[in-house]
Formats: structure tokens, C-alpha cells, sequence
């Protein structure tokens, strides 16, 4: 696994550095500039969205280009070895640019509302300790939902797998969103849902509330199915795998 990752970093320095060195520059051109706040917000948000879908589209090219060509591989690589290879390598990109905007939302949070900005730097520290744990599942549990929907996929057709990727996406995120809400009472998209902290601006003015930690069985229960679907998810990527290369 740790040769597989090294070989896809590798593979990808030149793009991965290229994209951070530049949204750097970006962010820092913009921060050092004249332009109004709003602007500065507005286009920051830009840039990370422009690297946070490179970042993303890069990860699932890595986890296909893995996949379909098992065959040339020269020494034997475990099934899931794909797996946990892909998903360390797009958590760590992950992570530079969640560092990167800490950066920039420390800026403007100090130039927003410097109360509000204290009072999220003083968050309890079981506050900060479930929302990076959270950020790590919803990490995990996102890029394993794209593989599996890879991997099947790759299974079912060799001609039009994006199409066939598609609609498996389509009905897979509508299934399962559908069955959160049946048995929990939402959907699959909630974020940082264990820890809320609200910050609204009207005319101008910061309104936010304080910290307040989730406990509900409808959180935690939707939690637990997200864990258990990993675990699913992970089986059906292994199978469809292992029969790729019996195929081969």
C-alpha cells in the first residue's frame, strides 16, 4: 500500500504542487490587495472551489487509473491496498487545503467580526475533537461512495462508464438519502452535524449563536449507518476488484 501511494504521488507531484503553489499565490495576492472585503471573500471562495474539484477529480482518476490497470502491475498488490492507497492520498490533499483556508478564514474572520473569531478559536476541545473526526468520516465516507461507484462501474461495461457512473451515483445517493430520511429523519448531506455553530451576516452585522453538540439518535443513528455503509462499500469495491482480475 505505502509503495502504491508514493507511486501515485509521485505520479502526481507536478500537478498537485502546481495547484497549491498557485492557489497560494492567489490567496495571497488577493489578501495583500486593495479590493474590497466582499471581493476578496468572493474570489477566494473561487479559487478554493477551482482546487478543492481539480484536488477531487484528481483523487477518483487515481483510485480508476489503479483499478484498471491491475493487470500491469509487476509485484502483487492486496485488493484493498487500492482502496486505502487512494483514500490516504486524497485525505492528505485533503488536509493541505482545509490548512490552506484555516489560513485565509483566520484573515477574514479577524477583519469580519474579531468576537466571533475567539470565540470559535475557544471551542472546547471536545468541540474541535469531533469536528476533525467528523471531517475525517465525511472524507472517508465521500471518496469511498465515488470508488464503489467506480469500481462497479468498471464491472458492469467497458464502453460509456461515465454514463453507467453516472446513474449509479444517481440512484445510489437518492436510495440511500431516501433510507436516512425513513429512518432518521434526514438526508444524507448534513456536515459538521455533531457540532453546530451558527454565523448569519444581515445588513452588515454578524449575528452567531453559541456551540451546541448533537446528540439526537437521529444524528448518531445516521452516523452509524454512514460507518456501516463504509464497510459495505469496502466489501463491494473488494469483490468487484477480485473479479476484475479473475477476468484478466
Amino acid at each position: 500500500m505505502i509503495k502504491l501511494l508514493k507511486y501515485d504521488l509521485r505520479r502526481n507531484a507536478t500537478l498537485l504542487l502546481g495547484v497549491t503553489a498557485v492557489l497560494i499565490l492567489c490567496e495571497l495576492v488577493l489578501l495583500w490587495s486593495r479590493a474590497a472585503l466582499d471581493v476578496k471573500i468572493g474570489f477566494s471562495v473561487i479559487f478554493f472551489i477551482g482546487a478543492v474539484v481539480i484536488f477531487a477529480i484528481n483523487n477518483l482518476r487515481v483510485f480508476d487509473y489503479n483499478i484498471h490497470s491491475i493487470s500491469r502491475r509487476l509485484l502483487p498488490v492486496r485488493t484493498l491496498s487500492y482502496v486505502w492507497a487512494s483514500l490516504i492520498y486524497g485525505v492528505m490533499n485533503t488536509f493541505v487545503l482545509v490548512l490552506i483556508g484555516a489560513g485565509t478564514a483566520l484573515y477574514f474572520g479577524n477583519h469580519i467580526d474579531t468576537f466571533a473569531l475567539r470565540e470559535v478559536l475557544h471551542l472546547p476541545a471536545y468541540a474541535w475533537t469531533e469536528i476533525v473526526l467528523e471531517l475525517i468520516f465525511t472524507l472517508i465516507y465521500g471518496f469511498l461512495a465515488f470508488y464503489v461507484i467506480i469500481a462497479l462501474a468498471r464491472s458492469i461495461t467497458r464502453k460509456g462508464v461515465f454514463w453507467v457512473g453516472l446513474l449509479l451515483f444517481l440512484v445510489l445517493s437518492n436510495v440511500i438519502g431516501w433510507i436516512e430520511n425513513l429512518l432518521f429523519h434526514q438526508d444524507s448531506d448534513p456536515f459538521f452535524s455533531l457540532v453546530t455553530f451558527h454565523v448569519e451576516i444581515k445588513n452588515g452585522v454578524v449575528e452567531h449563536g453559541p456551540v451546541s453538540a448533537n446528540t439526537s439518535w437521529n444524528t448518531l443513528g445516521a452516523f452509524m449507518f454512514e460507518a456501516l455503509l463504509c464497510v459495505v462499500f469496502l466489501f463491494v469495491i473488494k469483490w468487484c476488484v477480485e473479479k476484475k482480475i479473475e477476468a484478466r
